[in-house]
C-alpha cells in the first residue's frame, strides 16, 4: 500500500511541477467551467451518494457542471492526496471523510498528504452514528443489560469490525473503555463480511454504519441497543445514545468538502455558502434521512477547528486501542 501511495505521489509531483506558477491566475467569474469533485469513497457507499447528490444541487445552483471522480484505495490516502497535490484554482475539490481526513494521521507512519496543511476546510457537510447492533440469540435488551452480561463474561463475546483502526472498531473500543467491559475483536476486509456473519451469529455483535444494518434492524434480524452519537438518531428514535448510559462517549463518522491549500479566500467562501446552501435544501434534507446522515453543516473556519479536534480524538481512540501504525 506504502509503494502504491508513494509511486502515486510522484506522478503527482511530476505534473504539479508543470503547471504555471501562478495557480490563481484568473479566469474571469468563477466557476467558468465544469469543477471536478474528488471521493476516495466506495461507489455506492452512503458517503459517495451524499456526493452525488451535493455535487447535483450545487451544479444547478453554480451554473456549472460538478463532476464526480471517485479515486479510492488505501483507506481514502489515494483520493486525499490527490487533491491536496491539485492545483487550487478552485476546479478540483475533495468530498472528505472523517478517515482520511482524521484518523489516518495515526493509523499510518507517514501520509503523501497533510490533512491540515494540504487543505483548505470548505465546508462540513454531514455527521451519521454507528449503531451498536447484536445477534438475537444474545441474552440483552439493553445496554444496561448487556453491560451487566459483558462483566459476567469478560471477553466472550466476539464483535466484528471492518478493519482495525476503523470507526466501528473504535467505538467498540471506547464503549468497552467507558462501561469497564472485556470483548474480543475479529476484524474482516469490510462491512458487508461483518454483517453476514452477524446474521449468522458466528459473532455476536458490531458497531456498525446505521445505513448498512437499518434494514436488519427493522425486519427484526438484529437488535440495535445503542448508537455512538451523543443524541438519538432520527432514524432509530427509540434507541438510546450510548451518551446516555456513559456521558461523554461520542463517535460519529463526518463528510465534508476541502479544497487544495493556497486556494483563494474568495473561491472557498464561495463554494463553502454553496455546500451549505445546498445541504439546507428541503430536497438534499429528504435524501439524507433516507441515506442515515444528519445534516450538520459548518461553515469552513469551523470546519477547519472541527478538523483538527477529530485528529487529536482519533489519536487518543488508535493509542487506547493499541493499534499500531503501517
Amino acid at each position: 500500500m506504502r509503494a502504491r501511495l508513494f509511486s502515486f505521489v510522484a506522478v503527482l509531483a511530476f505534473v504539479s511541477a508543470a503547471e504555471p506558477a501562478n495557480s490563481q491566475q484568473s479566469e474571469g467569474r468563477y466557476p467558468s467551467r465544469p469543477v471536478t469533485l474528488v471521493m476516495p469513497l466506495a461507489v455506492g457507499s452512503a458517503g459517495d451518494v451524499l456526493g452525488r447528490v451535493v455535487a447535483a444541487k450545487m451544479s444547478a445552483d453554480l451554473g456549472k457542471p460538478m463532476v464526480n471522480e471517485n479515486i479510492t484505495g488505501a483507506s481514502g490516502a489515494i483520493g486525499a492526496s490527490f487533491v491536496a497535490h491539485a492545483k487550487p484554482d478552485g476546479y478540483t475539490i475533495g468530498f472528505m471523510s472523517s478517515g482520511p481526513m482524521a484518523a489516518n494521521v495515526s493509523l499510518y507512519k507517514s501520509l503523501p498528504y497533510d490533512p491540515v496543511k494540504g487543505f483548505v476546510a470548505v465546508a462540513r457537510t454531514t455527521t451519521s452514528p454507528n449503531v451498536l447492533v447484536v445477534n438475537p440469540s444474545v441474552q440483552a435488551n439493553s445496554l444496561a443489560e448487556l453491560v451487566a452480561w459483558l462483566k459476567q463474561h469478560p471477553g466472550k463475546m466476539n464483535y466484528g469490525t471492518s478493519g482495525n483502526g476503523s470507526s466501528p472498531h473504535l467505538s467498540a473500543v471506547l464503549f468497552e473503555s467507558r462501561a469497564g467491559v472485556e470483548m474480543t475483536s475479529v476484524p474482516y476486509r469490510g462491512g458487508n463480511q461483518v454483517n453476514a456473519d452477524l446474521l449468522a451469529g458466528r459473532i455476536q455483535a458490531s458497531f456498525s454504519p446505521i445505513l448498512e444494518v437499518l434494514p436488519y434492524i427493522r425486519a427484526g434480524k438484529l437488535k440495535a441497543l445503542g448508537v455512538t452519537s451523543a443524541k438519538r438518531s432520527a432514524l432509530l428514535p427509540d434507541v438510546p445514545a450510548i451518551a446516555e448510559q456513559f456521558p461523554g462517549y461520542e463517535i460519529v463518522n463526518w463528510n465534508g468538502v476541502v479544497a487544495p491549500a493556497g486556494t483563494s479566500p474568495e473561491i472557498i467562501a464561495k463554494l463553502s455558502a454553496e455546500t451549505i446552501k445546498a445541504i439546507g435544501s428541503p430536497d438534499v434534507k429528504a435524501r439524507l434521512l433516507q441515506l442515515g446522515l444528519e445534516p450538520a453543516p459548518l461553515a469552513s473556519a469551523d470546519f477547519g477547528t472541527f478538523t483538527k479536534s477529530e485528529i487529536v480524538a482519533f489519536s487518543k481512540l488508535v493509542k487506547l486501542a493499541g493499534v499500531e501504525p503501517q
